[in-house]
């Protein structure tokens, strides 16, 4: 009986432990690059040479995030887990079309004095380009509608950042990840990116780093 109550008090020792340094965090960020997966035109005739024209591809977008990092004060090393909501969307008059996917990542990242540095595993969840457009070409009407979804994937992310204060980082982040269209395994992809975010983690009263 005394082994079965020690073994739980170290059990939940640790767990407050880890609660401790666990602590929520909030990011923002906005990715560039990737196969064009459509093209919207802006104009009521898009054979235009004028037409001013959008692409939807498949690393950009704007992406919201929310999770944890877990750190101990004694170590160089944080874990960060953020699961968020990423998306790309372009209108014209006769309609509009949407990219979006819902991105799981696990990143380890070590802390150099106001620096973090490293990378992870991203999954991305239910990749879809949705959407289509109507109108007259050449006298012709025409429903261009489309309603890809791409199976789910792994990737990779190196990540950098700088932290402005105690709790804001700002920093880069590449993306190395493919998609793979459900309906057609030969129609593929790149979703590689590079971006731009920011970061708030909450409960950071002074800093920690070394």
């Amino acid at each position: 009986m005394i082994k079965k109550i020690s073994l739980a008090t170290l059990l939940t020792l640790t767990f407050l432990s880890a609660a401790d340094s666990l602590k929520p965090m909030l990011q923002m960020g906005y990715d560039w690059g990737g196969t064009t997966l459509a093209t919207v035109y802006h104009n009521s005739d898009y054979y235009y040479y004028d037409s001013e024209i959008n692409e939807i591809r498949a690393g950009e977008g704007l992406s919201f995030e929310a999770g944890a990092s877990l750190s101990n004060p004694s170590s160089n090393m944080e874990l960060q887990f953020l699961i968020g909501y990423k998306f790309d969307s372009d209108s014209a008059s006769n309609g509009e079309v949407t990219w979006d996917l819902i991105p799981f990542t696990a990143l380890a990242m070590f802390k150099a004095q106001r620096w973090k540095f490293g990378g992870g595993v991203t999954y991305h969840l239910n990749p879809t380009l949705s959407g289509g457009f109507s109108g007259y070409e050449n006298g012709l009407y025409f429903n261009d509608n489309v309603n890809d979804h791409y199976e789910n994937a792994v990737g990779g992310v190196a990540q950098i950042q700088y932290m402005a204060t105690d709790s804001l980082a700002i920093g880069l982040k590449g993306t190395f990840i493919e998609y793979e269209l459900k309906n057609d395994s030969t129609q593929t992809a790149q979703g590689n990116s590079i971006g731009m975010l920011f970061s708030y983690t909450f409960g950071n009263e002074r800093s920690e780093f070394r």
